[in-house]
């Protein structure tokens, strides 16, 4: 909670950043040091599930149309693109880790965020033509 806190107030700060960079950046920050790892409570899918999937789902359909096709190009971009680079990113750095190049490119393309991403980048744009 206290990273979903600090990644807000960041930004705040820097309102052309998606929150999501953001908070993928403070997580990062967290993951590197190595006092705060066994603070943090393990992930349940349960939850996503039940809670968060319910909440992501309402809220692309609470997202009119028209902005969508209005956006599309820049949604469709900045989904490819973080998932190019999430891909290559995790994959090379997990395979400094030992593990074959070929499945560290497919753990780093199922763990990159494409949906968040468009979802904000169309909310973030929209804003501003109200």
């Amino acid at each position: 909670m206290v990273a979903a806190v600090l990644s807000s107030i960041i930004s705040s700060f820097f309102p052309h950043f998606s929150i999501n960079y953001i908070s993928i950046f403070v997580g990062l920050i967290i993951g590197l040091v190595s006092f705060l790892n066994g603070r943090i409570p393990p992930f349940h899918t349960e939850i996503f599930m039940y809670i968060v999937a319910p909440l992501i789902y309402f809220e692309g359909q609470s997202t009119r149309i028209n902005l969508i096709g209005k956006r599309l190009r820049q949604i469709l971009e900045t989904a490819v693109l973080s998932v190019i680079v999430g891909t290559v990113f995790a994959g090379f750095s997990v395979s400094l880790l030992g593990i074959p190049l070929a499945l560290a490119f497919l753990m780093g393309a199922l763990s990159t965020p494409t949906d968040t991403t468009a979802t904000e980048s169309i909310l973030l744009d929209t804003e501003n033509e109200y």
